[in-house]
């Protein structure tokens, strides 16, 4: 329910703790759902690729003491390599970015995803 993570959401809503915990346990649960962890000595952010029909949808947050610093491309770099040491079976990454969020469209960019501008938002897509 970070401010600045409500505000580039689709989703504005503030997130019921209860709520998550059952959407949380049901992505752990899910053979279309992975969630990785950056993290250092401690945890600086997440990324998590849901999967369907070969197509894996990016979603991922950096804590807010790291924003700024490049975890985002990182993040976004990283992903590619676990779902091939992993072997998982995608066969094209896309994540959606609203216009505002100069943060993400940067860190998309700079780890070379190809972009496409729809009408409220920029779909960042690669080929694996």
């Amino acid at each position: 329910n970070d401010p600045k993570v409500r505000k580039n959401s689709f989703n504005k809503e503030k997130i019921d703790y209860e709520e998550h915990k059952k959407w949380f346990e049901n992505k752990l649960n899910s053979d279309e759902s992975h969630i990785f962890i950056l993290k250092d000595e401690v945890p600086i952010g997440q990324i998590r690729i849901d999967i369907e029909n070969q197509i894996g949808v990016i979603d991922y947050s950096v804590d807010k003491k790291y924003r700024g610093e490049g975890y985002g491309t990182k993040l976004l770099k990283l992903i590619i390599e676990k779902i091939n040491n992993k072997n998982i079976e995608i066969k094209k990454l896309i994540g959606e970015v609203k216009y505002k969020n100069k943060a993400s469209c940067k860190a998309f960019e700079k780890a070379n995803f190809n972009k496409e501008e729809k009408d409220d938002y920029i779909k960042y897509y690669k080929y694996l």
